[in-house]
């Protein structure tokens, strides 16, 4: 949070850049989380039903119910100091109306002032909240990195090997810090047609980085 609150400061502050958070409950085994993914499923019809809706999208439906809930909802609260009225992060999360197959149900929360927005803007912004990227990154640093490599099961099936645990806390930093340099600014993925870096994404940058790019950066 500190590092995007530095880097998209100006933007933070005119208002064109928000920065949410997504909880889950990381105790929840598959099996759970699925049937949670189901029992919202059936919660959103009936809801939808009650509501008169006739489209069959769960995905709609979710987005209705969230216009909904943020009639009432609110992330910041206002304050008062020295006579003056100021929002503040409430710390106040939102249980997203539709769960995921493979996390149950999940909460969304957003850091930033979302006041001046309006309500279906936020609703549409909240559908697209998810931890995906950053998931994505975990298994390529567990892949890339052989020292945070999962232990492996032993052929007999009766304990796990660490082969690869050389681990060191100093060293595995260091190698975390170059995978994500070389993710966020070398490593091209598709996205709107073209192949850019997650840092051309966030209009960091607007160029492909090598490795002698950042290595002799100056």
């Amino acid at each position: 949070m500190s590092a995007i609150y530095r880097v998209f400061s100006k933007e933070i502050r005119e208002g064109v850049t928000h920065h949410f958070l997504f909880k889950i409950d990381r105790g929840k085994s598959l099996r759970d989380s699925y049937t949670e993914y189901e029992q919202s499923i059936r919660d959103l019809k009936t809801w939808g039903t009650s509501k008169g809706y006739t489209f069959r999208s769960i995905t709609a439906l979710a987005y209705h119910q969230l216009v909904e809930i943020l009639k009432h909802h609110h992330f910041h609260e206002t304050v008062h100091i020295g006579g003056n009225d100021y929002y503040r992060w409430a710390k106040n999360p939102l249980e997203h109306p539709l769960a995921t197959k493979d996390q149950g149900y999940r909460w969304v929360d957003c850091t930033t002032d979302i006041s001046t927005l309006e309500t279906k803007h936020v609703a549409n912004m909240l559908m697209k909240v998810n931890d995906y990227a950053v998931n994505n990154f975990m298994q390529l640093m567990r892949r890339r990195i052989s020292i945070l490599e999962r232990p492996l099961v032993t052929a007999r099936g009766d304990g796990k090997s660490y082969i690869y645990a050389n681990f060191n806390p100093k060293y595995a930093q260091y190698a975390v810090t170059i995978l994500r340099t070389y993710y966020n600014f070398c490593m091209t993925y598709k996205w709107g047609g073209n192949r850019v870096t997650p840092a051309q994404s966030l209009g960091i940058t607007e160029k492909v980085f090598s490795m002698k790019d950042i290595i002799y950066f100056k």
